[in-house]
């Protein structure tokens, strides 16, 4: 059977401009959010040390984690999706969402969340290492150790 939408030209140039404007949509969201890291990096330095509470490094450390994020999606799915081949790489979608989960872990209160949101946290940690694990065994062209 034919394929009579996605592998048409007007598609690939439909999802050229997906990826063009998700990109620029990005681009954005990483600059907004530097700038509210500079916000509150700026009233640190105005509250000065004796005012830096773990609140305060939450706030701080969870904006560059953002950055950082957002940095790494716009870097490495999005060109992966305009790359040509017909599937996004698994193993880089993984990867940033490795790295969400990580911010995750270091920013949350322990005295506030539950036990069960951290076992949850857990089980998702495992279950992405796990897909990570078993995609990097299965894709062809990895070397795996």
């Amino acid at each position: 059977m034919k394929r009579l939408l996605f592998g048409t030209r007007g598609y690939n140039w439909f999802e050229i401009l997906v990826v063009a404007v998700l990109t620029l949509m990005v681009s954005l969201s990483v600059v907004m959010t530097l700038l509210h890291a500079a916000v509150e990096l700026y009233h640190v330095g105005i509250a000065g040390p004796a005012e830096f509470s773990h609140t305060t490094f939450i706030n701080v450390f969870g904006a560059f984690m953002t950055v950082l994020i957002a940095l790494e999606f716009n870097h490495t799915v999005l060109p992966e999706i305009s790359s040509g081949t017909a599937v996004v790489k698994v193993r880089a979608v993984l990867l940033v969402s490795l790295l969400a989960l990580a911010r995750k872990v270091v920013l949350v209160d322990y005295k506030e969340v539950e036990y069960t949101a951290m076992i949850g946290l857990a089980v998702l940690i495992l279950a992405v290492t796990g897909a990570y694990w078993v995609v990097q065994k299965v894709e062809p062209g990895v070397r795996s150790n």
